[in-house]
């Protein structure tokens, strides 16, 4: 799919409807893809290309989603960054990627540590080159357009590769489902698939984009209202907030057609208190990983409403997705029996960027082994019912436990550590950590430590101290013991 030209063709369709609103200002699309070009045009002459990498350090902005768009038009690939990750962090993504250049509103000194990055642009203005020419587009299809770094669960960070290709898959799935909004609010990172995904939105459908920096309750009902957004994803953490605000009992979101729980199971009780409160709004779940160019997997809105409040419920696959459910053997297990969910079909990842043995471990004759476990039933419907991987979901945002448990371990005082998922109302799930000391050591000052080298919603918000760890014969640490 060529973005980029997509785009255009909509920029040139209704140049003057609003593209973006964010802090109050508006962009229509004639503006914003005068912007893009000037974009693209000055990181083609800083030398990006097919090929080349632009990173992406920034938080919710017009800026990002046009960030996008620019890279796609000449057909190279993005790179985006979490903008909660630490320096350390985001040396580590830049080098393993081998980005050339990094777009950002930070300043931190690590070009020395980056032998691939050329440029650091921090303010974007003093390099702007006037060209408002269109730009080339991509030359294949199999050209990789982002590369999305997901933790991998030896705290190895895995860089997805998505191409050209695989993007289109997404909207054709949202598409098949009826999904067809005008105007979105954005609350989720762009620096996740959701920035892939919005900007797909904008380029195929002509979507407005209406971006907040950060979540709160009552601006995020308010700004529906004002804007008339018909869609909004938002993990269930989001959902449960807004029910629980005062806010709630007088927003009517007429407007509001489709609410996306997607990142993270919705439990049952939400869909009932929200269609009760809001009998209008579709709840869709969804499936699918970065590494399948996500969502794959649809709950339709037709779908009855047993099917819709059943515990696990996912939904069915688009017709160019494919799904098994395997044995640990790779055996096809039958209707209504639990095993990890595989997934086949043109959207799945090209692979882990320079990680050929990483890939090889995934993607097996065809097929992903998404590490989730689930089930399918009479009806074709999807569940999930746990994960194989050791994943913990706070607020909709993957945590992987032994990227933590990576980090923790390198503490001196630190003998060993199991990190865990423990339930929260609000988030979903919390990470825990269970630690034996080598010598006396707080709860505060192991937080203290991860908070210098973690995102803050990878750092452990509980810490729990035992002499030592359950273990089996082989040594390794009994996780199901410590739950």
């Amino acid at each position: 799919m060529d973005i980029y030209k997509l785009f255009f063709q909509m920029a040139r369709q209704q140049p003057g409807k609003l593209a973006f609103v964010f802090k109050g200002e508006t962009i229509d699309f004639s503006h914003a893809l005068v912007r893009v070009n000037q974009i693209g045009h000055t990181l083609e002459k800083l030398g990006l290309k097919r090929g080349e990498k632009l990173a992406i350090w920034l938080p919710n902005c017009p800026l990002y989603i046009m960030a996008y768009l620019a890279t796609f038009g000449l057909g190279a690939t993005a790179i985006p960054i979490d903008i909660m990750a630490t320096r350390d962090e985001v040396v580590r993504i830049l080098n393993h990627g081998e980005a050339s250049i990094l777009i950002t509103n930070r300043a931190p000194e690590i070009k020395d540590y980056v032998p691939s990055l050329r440029y650091i642009i921090s303010d974007l203005d003093k390099f702007l080159n006037s060209e408002k020419t269109p730009l080339p587009g991509i030359r294949d299809e199999e050209d990789t357009a982002v590369i999305i770094y997901t933790s991998g669960t030896t705290g190895q960070q895995k860089g997805v590769m998505l191409t050209y290709k695989n993007l289109g898959f997404p909207i054709m799935t949202l598409d098949y489902f009826d999904i067809k909004p005008d105007c979105i609010l954005c609350a989720v990172p762009f620096s996740h698939e959701a920035g892939s995904l919005h900007t797909l939105f904008q380029a195929s459908m002509g979507s407005t984009l209406v971006i907040l920096e950060r979540f709160i309750p009552g601006k995020f009902l308010k700004y529906i209202e004002r804007y008339k957004a018909d869609l909004v994803f938002a993990p269930p953490a989001i959902i449960e907030a807004l029910l629980k605000t005062t806010e709630i009992e007088k927003a009517s979101l007429k407007s509001l057609k489709w609410i996306a729980p997607f990142g993270a199971p919705c439990h049952p009780r939400v869909f009932q208190a929200f269609i009760e409160r809001f009998p209008h709004i579709n709840i869709i779940t969804g499936y699918g990983l970065t590494e399948s160019a996500a969502p794959n997997v649809i709950l339709p809105i037709d779908a009855p409403l047993e099917k819709r409040i059943k515990k696990g419920i996912l939904g069915k696959p688009a017709p160019w997705v494919e799904v098994k459910v395997v044995d640990d053997k790779g055996n096809e297990l039958p209707t209504g029996k639990i095993g990890e969910i595989l997934l086949k079909g043109p959207f799945v990842m090209k692979g882990y960027y320079n990680e050929p043995g990483l890939t090889e471990e995934v993607l097996r004759d065809g097929w992903l082994y998404t590490g989730d476990l689930g089930y399918l039933d009479e009806d074709g419907y999807l569940y999930i019912a746990g994960r194989k991987k050791d994943v913990i979901i706070t607020g909709g945002l993957n945590v992987y436990a032994n990227e933590v448990e990576f980090i923790i371990s390198e503490h001196p005082k630190v003998a060993e550590v199991a990190v865990i998922a423990t339930p929260d109302k609000l988030r979903g799930e919390l990470v825990k950590a269970i630690v034996s000391l080598k010598e006396n050591c707080s709860a505060q000052e192991i937080i203290n430590y991860c908070r210098r080298r973690l995102a803050s919603y990878k750092v452990p918000r509980v810490i729990e101290f035992r002499k030592e760890l359950p273990k089996t014969a082989s040594g390794k640490i009994k996780k199901a013991e410590l739950k």
